[in-house]
């Protein structure tokens, strides 16, 4: 039992210590690129804006429900290996009769779906993804403004000595 806590005790730090490196290594490089230039600074937030975006619509695309006017194909997840070494299906695929819908001619066109829990998941997960653009976003618009204030500085003691 003591020594499960020794291992814990000596564990935690080293967890916390790789898992905030690379978000102050993030952070640091940001802070660089932003000294540099206002143009290199708008990477990484395209970066992780462009990344947030690839998830949400992955995540969207995934969990869409297409419902034609006849039939419709439900299909379920990933097929596994059981321990007598068959290949079991996680859920199997069915074809459900759908009544016809009001305007839709049956079998004909189809309906993309997206249930309110999807919109609801996709929504959360975009806000999420999107907490290091507002990190980035944030430190390029304090050196932004610190480099505006610079220069209008600069352009007062100009017009006062002039």
């Amino acid at each position: 039992m003591a020594s499960n806590l020794g291992f814990t005790i000596v564990m935690i730090p080293i967890v916390l210590f790789m898992f905030f490196l690379p978000i102050a290594l993030l952070v640091a490089l940001q802070v660089w690129l932003c000294k540099k230039s206002l143009k290199l600074g708008l990477i990484l937030p395209c970066l992780s804006l462009g990344l947030s975006l690839v998830m949400v619509f992955s995540m969207a695309a995934f969990s869409t429900l297409t419902v034609g006017g006849g039939n419709t194909l439900v299909s379920g997840g990933a097929s596994y290996v059981g321990p007598d070494g068959q290949s079991v299906p996680a859920q199997k695929s069915e074809v459900i009769d759908v009544p016809a819908q009001e305007g839709v001619p049956r079998g004909e066109t189809e309906k993309t779906e997206f249930p309110v829990r999807t919109l609801i998941a996709v929504g959360v997960l975009f806000l999420v993804m999107n907490i290091p653009t507002a990190v980035f976003c944030g430190i390029w618009l304090h050196y932004k403004g610190r480099r505006d204030t610079a220069e209008d500085l600069k352009r007062m003691k100009i017009e006062d000595l002039g």
